[in-house]
């Protein structure tokens, strides 16, 4: 079975739900298998556990909030 990993910033439950069925329905049709055999895992890092350029997001100066 196909099964696509995202990495990424939390988000809202609605977002998740967008997400899951777009990205779900794309890898069925590259596939051509039904959408149930499409397995999607969501890792949520929080910017107190992702670093970029040695800093972590959390202490970066940001204005991108979950939504």
């Amino acid at each position: 079975m196909p099964t696509v990993i995202i990495e990424g910033p939390p988000l809202a439950i609605q977002r998740k739900r967008r997400l899951a069925e777009a990205v779900t329905r794309l890898v069925a049709q590259a596939y051509d298998w039904p959408e149930e055999n499409v397995i999607l895992v969501l890792h949520e890092n929080p910017d107190q556990n992702v670093a970029r350029g040695g800093r972590l997001l959390k202490d970066r100066s940001r204005t991108h909030k979950v939504i």
